[in-house]
């Protein structure tokens, strides 16, 4: 290696016959790492803006915190729904372990606004538009029972200071909780936190309520027989495809009526299952995420983005394990039938290993206990699933991340189910709101006011009888009742609707052209007469009952046929605008999304000479076949990237990488399909779906918990560590995944996460020994060396290694810290010119800043000025550091770093000094595995090589076959000639002498060229 390399580890080579490169912080470091941390952290202050706070009934749960706080906001700004409160500058000062408010212009801390305990503190709410607000939300006191919860509200100046804050706050918590004697209400925790789990769901079974300990090794092999007769049967009618990811249904008992079977809760052992052919019930096998809340278990489908199955705890008879087939489990719950009596069905599900079913059965336990604790007397906070402000939990979790028209519909929706007299006071005290969003803060607060009142004089199930109301008797006719009982009784009972939601916006049309002066006569013509429920119905909705019959006026059966006639063709239309109406919202909500996902600032904006020049080459026929020059798409992106075709540019990129630089075969990713992955289970679920919260908390895109975008991020990453067992999944993954996601969709998504893994080789840095980061770090280290002096030197003497700051910049490409805008801009050349980007863009930031962090004179002070101030770059600092980036070269530094890096690591094992035999043998072996990887890229890099050999070889035979093609032709070309002079000679001797002298004078006078000369006089 070069000469500069020897100065710069002589000077180090103690350190580095100690450990190799780079240094590793171990537990004494870290302890005293955080020993500082936590004397900077205390006595510290915020100077921020006080916006209110709330106080709120104890069973406010995390999806109504948003509105709440929308709710303190809009009081300080326009005073509606409330006394106004001036928002007034305060100082939050953490002085472990309180938490005190003290006015800004106050310099005694004992003068305060407020205070309390920091452990009190239960939840952070960050995820609003405006990034700038932030507010916690403030149990009541442990040995208060009757102490009101509280919520309050702070704006800072600067939103990249918020996380900040709020990280300081936790950590003040987190200590004041390890001081703390008292042990933490697990209760409180419960009832906030649901526990995710990935299942398979197998198939369901309607069985007793009481079922043997066999019962899901049963289901099971019921399942595998009746998955064998569907392939025979599917062999047999000659059909493609395969029955393996289909579920099953079937019927526990005997040959009798299933339903008389399926409720009789004899003791007896149930007969071996029987096999029906059904079509109830999810006909098709998923993978699912089976959340477990405070009441219900729900089974969310991350492909649909939907809830498929929600149960409630009280339905809930029985849990189970298999015996045998220990990776299944199941539950026994009551299932409603809308015809007949209801009966019981057991489900059953798969997981990926014995332990996760472990856990799985543990957490319901624990759920079912910490439910029947809340619904019991002695618990503080009192529920059950009747309460109105579980309604309303039920209400804002539906509309969680839902945007505003949409969001609208479903509050509309819940406000049609309440009383006139309900309806009537919130509609009253509605204010005129300016947009959808202000119309739903409005609707929430007065529903959330409604629901506190209400609670107060709710009686919870099995303490008194609950009396039905109206509306829930018209919502068990059937669906057929149900349409005609809007039809004709639409005027008494929806017209109030119709004028205030959107909920019905075709009923009131379909009575434009209807007589409806006399509904009794309208009602026999339902397809069900007898029930018992229309005759209710003829009594309320008829005020001409009691008159004599004389009186109606008299219909013949065309007029009843015309009318049925005019039903029917009014259903039709209103299916159709129906369908419609569907088709239109699935558009707006396709462009909203698109909205949501690109709500960042471009850095570099794209020039209409650069759009059109993408244009033309996203939309040229042959784009992923026929490769292009490289040098001009590098100067397209040069130019800029538009925003709304990032997506479909990097797709072309990634083509265009393939087309040119192709892998060998072992190097390739495995080629499955991403919906075959979705289908299988992962053991990496655990860690994926702890940090899909972590994955841009404040986007909203990903803030909504298990919403679309969190679910779409969950499909990705369980696919990806599916497909590449040997990296599984690794944190920074998640990050990277999030921006693909945000430009492209799903499958997209994971053939250009696939691409930059396999093709441009990041994998190799999320890899379990991490060998690949550690040469990085020690790469990154180089250039400071070599390019900046002043700066490495002071990282060295406070002992700053590159790992401390740089390693999440290339474990997450710099997304989990910078602007989104910025972070797509270095995508950008990321898929032109791979992992060498990442240098280049660290080295400029390092070297833009280089003043500020020589200033900061402490270990912690350059730290924090790293991870905070650092990402917190304006736009003219991203646009310069991007032109930086564009006119940098590294490549061939980078590579003699690398050389460098295994030479020295070579030399340091063979001078350092005799060890101990177990640390050497240690030593030798990780060394072995070291050079068996070399090895195997060497092998690779030889293949490669060899194949291109192979290639050239081929060439020179296809060259050599053509010469000698060439030189055959030339060979008969001299024989056809050679044959035509002979012919010529022949035909001259034929000729007399008199024609054989005029043929002479002829070529004399045209000359070879065919003109004429002057002939020679004869002498």
């Amino acid at each position: 290696f070069h000469l500069s390399a020897a100065g710069f580890w002589r000077r180090r080579s103690s350190a580095l016959s100690a450990a190799p490169p780079p240094r590793r912080f171990g537990r004494k470091d870290l302890n005293n790492m955080e020993s500082r941390d936590e004397r900077e952290r205390s006595d510290r202050r915020f100077v921020l803006t006080y916006i209110g706070w709330s106080s709120l009934d104890r069973r406010t749960t995390l999806p109504m915190l948003p509105w709440l706080v929308a709710e303190i906001r809009r009081r300080s700004e326009r005073g509606d729904g409330g006394p106004v409160m001036q928002p007034r500058e305060v100082q939050l000062l953490l002085h472990p372990p309180f938490v005190r408010c003290v006015p800004s212009n106050s310099s005694n801390s004992s003068v305060f606004i407020f205070e309390h305990k920091a452990q009190l503190i239960s939840r952070f709410i960050h995820n609003s538009n405006d990034l700038s607000y932030f507010a916690y939300l403030l149990r009541g006191q442990p040995d208060n029972p009757e102490s009101e919860m509280s919520c309050h509200v702070f704006k800072a100046c600067n939103p990249n200071k918020v996380p900040e804050v709020i990280s300081s706050i936790r950590h003040v918590s987190k200590s004041a909780l390890k001081d703390d004697a008292k042990p933490r209400q697990e209760t409180d925790e419960a009832f906030y936190n649901s526990q995710k789990f990935e299942v398979l769901y197998c198939g369901k079974a309607v069985g007793h309520k009481k079922a043997s300990s066999t019962l899901i090794d049963d289901c099971v092999d019921k399942f595998r027989e009746h998955e064998t007769e569907r392939k025979r049967l599917r062999l047999l009618n000659g059909q493609r495809g395969s029955a393996e990811n289909t579920s099953v249904e079937f019927l526990m008992g005997g040959e009798g009526d299933p339903l008389s079977s399926a409720v009789n809760e004899d003791t007896e052992e149930p007969e071996p299952p029987e096999v029906e052919n059904t079509n109830k019930g999810v006909s098709d096998l998923m993978v699912c995420v089976s959340q477990v809340g405070r009441f219900e278990v729900n089974l969310i489908s991350p492909d649909s983005k939907t809830v498929v199955l929600e149960k409630n705890f009280k339905d809930i008879s029985s849990c189970c394990q298999g015996t045998r087939q220990t990776d299944h489990f199941g539950f026994i719950c009551r299932d409603q039938s809308e015809t007949g009596p209801s009966h019981y069905v057991c489900y059953v599900f798969q997981c990926a290993s014995e332990s996760l079913v472990d856990e799985v059965m543990l957490t319901l336990k624990q759920a079912f206990s910490t439910a029947a604790a809340l619904q019991s007397n002695k618990t503080p906070v009192q529920l059950c699933e009747a309460c109105p402000m579980h309604d309303l939990h039920k209400l804002c979790e539906r509309i969680e991340g839902l945007y505003p028209p949409r969001a609208k519909l479903a509050i509309q929706k819940y406000l049609s189910q309440l009383t006139d007299n309900e309806q009537a006071e919130i509609f009253e005290r509605k204010l005129k709101p300016g947009s959808d969003q202000e119309e739903n803060e409005l609707a929430i607060l007065q529903l959330r006011q409604l629901c506190e009142a209400k609670q107060k004089s709710h009686l919870h199930v099995g303490e008194a009888p609950q009396v039905q109301a109206f509306i829930c008797r018209c919502e068990n006719l059937s669906p057929q009742s149900y349409f005609l009982f809007e039809i004709y009784a639409g005027v008494s009972v929806y017209f109030r609707f119709t004028q205030n939601t959107l909920s019905f916006p075709f009923i009131h049309l379909i009575f434009l052209n209807s007589d409806h002066s006399d509904t009794t006569e309208l009602l026999p013509l339902s397809p069900h007469p007898s029930e018992p429920g229309l005759d209710h119905l003829r009594r309320l909705l008829s005020p001409m009952h009691d008159q004599p019959s004389d009186k109606r006026p008299n219909r013949t059966a065309a007029d009843y046929r015309a009318l049925w006639k005019t039903a029917i063709h009014q259903q039709i239309l209103l299916l159709r605008m129906e369908k419609e109406n569907q088709r239109l919202e699935a558009s707006r909500d396709e462009l909203h999304i698109r909205k949501v996902k690109l709500n960042y600032q471009e850095v570099c904006q794209c020039s209409q000479e650069a759009q059109a020049l993408w244009e033309k080459k996203l939309t040229a026929p042959g784009r992923t076949t026929n490769p292009q020059d490289k040098e001009e798409i590098y100067r397209a992106l040069c130019q800029g990237v538009p925003k709304s075709r990032r997506g479909e540019v990097w797709l072309f990129l990634s083509h265009q990488h393939r087309l040119q630089h192709r892998l060998p075969q072992r190097q390739q990713a495995p080629d499955t399909p991403y919906q075959d992955l979705l289908k299988q289970l992962t053991a990496q679920q655990h860690a994926i779906l702890v940090d899909l919260g972590r994955t841009f908390p404040t986007h909203q895109y990903f803030s909504a918990q298990l919403g679309a975008g969190q679910l779409s991020l969950y499909n990705l990453l369980k696919a990806y560590s599916l497909l590449d067992t040997e990296v599984g999944y690794c944190q920074g993954v998640s990050f990277v995944a999030g921006i693909l996601l945000l430009h492209m969709s799903e499958e997209q998504a994971f053939d250009t996460l696939k691409f930059l893994m396999y093709d441009l080789g990041i994998r190799r840095q999320y890899r379990p020994d991490m060998v690949s980061l550690q040469i990085q770090m020690y790469q990154l280290s180089r250039l400071l060396h070599d390019y900046h002096r002043d700066l490495y030197t002071h990282f060295e003497e406070h002992e700053i290694c590159p790992s401390l700051y740089a390693a999440p910049w290339f474990l997450t490409l710099f997304a989990s810290q910078f602007p989104l805008g910025f972070v797509s801009r270095i995508f950008d050349f990321v898929l032109v010119q791979g992992t060498e980007v990442i240098f280049k863009v660290a080295l400029c930031l390092l070297s833009s800043h280089e003043g500020e962090i020589v200033e900061c004179d402490g270990f912690e002070s350059i730290v924090d000025y790293l991870k905070t101030t650092l990402p917190t770059l304006t736009q003219a600092q991203m646009e310069q550091t991007i032109a930086k980036v564009m006119e940098m070269d590294i490549s061939k530094q980078l590579h003699a770093y690398e050389v460098e890096y295994h030479v020295l690591q070579d030399e340091m094992l063979e001078s350092g000094p005799p060890p101990d035999d177990s640390d050497r043998l240690d030593r030798l072996e990780k060394t072995n595995v070291q050079l068996k990887k070399q090895n195997m890229e060497l092998l690779e890099k030889l293949q490669a090589a060899r194949q291109k050999i192979q290639s050239l070889e081929m060439s020179v035979e296809t060259f050599l076959s053509r010469e000698s093609k060439m030189k055959h032709m030339i060979r008969s070309l001299e024989q056809e000639r050679a044959s035509y002079q002979r012919t010529i000679e022949r035909m001259r001797s034929c000729l007399p002498p008199d024609a054989l002298t005029d043929v002479e004078m002829t070529q004399i006078k045209t000359g070879p060229n065919g003109k004429a000369k002057t002939a020679a006089k004869k002498p």
